[in-house]
């Protein structure tokens, strides 16, 4: 069963039926996520063709996401293509987040063109990680495809992380 989860005029609703508020600091389930905003309904739902992003478009190295405004703006411009989206929720004072930042970057590089590398700083969004099932082991990498969860790796696993990429951009 999927886990629907709407992003609209700067805020959340989880679907259960009906379209809830998850900030009721419940906990709301962390498998089959499909994350939605206006411009990904249609893509997320099978009702809009998805096409293949053009070569060009991705940025070179990794993005960094500092609000919720650049989170939805670079999910919207990705929705309508079949890319990877490969998010690292990190806290800026880990080590073990930083030790990540060169195979995270080397990753970016090597995938450029069929998936973007963001990194978003947990203090940050911290909804947006309670969704995804972060839950305070960090870095944990998250990717998504056609606006669906399509894995997830928690700690320092380079060689995990490089796999599940993969695997992801072939599917």
């Amino acid at each position: 069963m999927d886990s629907y989860y709407l992003y609209w005029q700067g805020k959340w609703y989880w679907w259960s039926g009906y379209w809830n508020d998850p900030n009721d600091s419940r906990r709301y389930p962390a498998v089959n996520i499909v994350i939605l905003t206006n411009a990904s309904f249609n893509y997320a739902l099978g009702m809009g063709a998805l096409a293949e992003p053009p070569q060009d478009s991705s940025a070179d190295g990794v993005i960094l996401i500092k609000d919720m405004a650049e989170w939805q703006k670079h999910w919207d411009q990705t929705a309508p293509y079949n890319k990877l989206l490969v998010y690292e929720f990190y806290e800026k004072n880990s080590s073990l987040c930083k030790a990540m930042d060169k195979p995270f970057e080397k990753l970016a590089t090597q995938y450029k063109g069929r998936a973007d590398f963001c990194k978003l700083d947990v203090d940050n969004f911290e909804l947006l990680a309670r969704i995804c099932g972060v839950e305070g082991a960090y870095p944990t990498f998250v990717l998504f495809k056609k606006c669906a969860q399509v894995g997830k790796v928690v700690g320092l696993k380079e060689d995990d992380l490089e796999r599940i990429v993969q695997r992801a951009i072939i599917s």
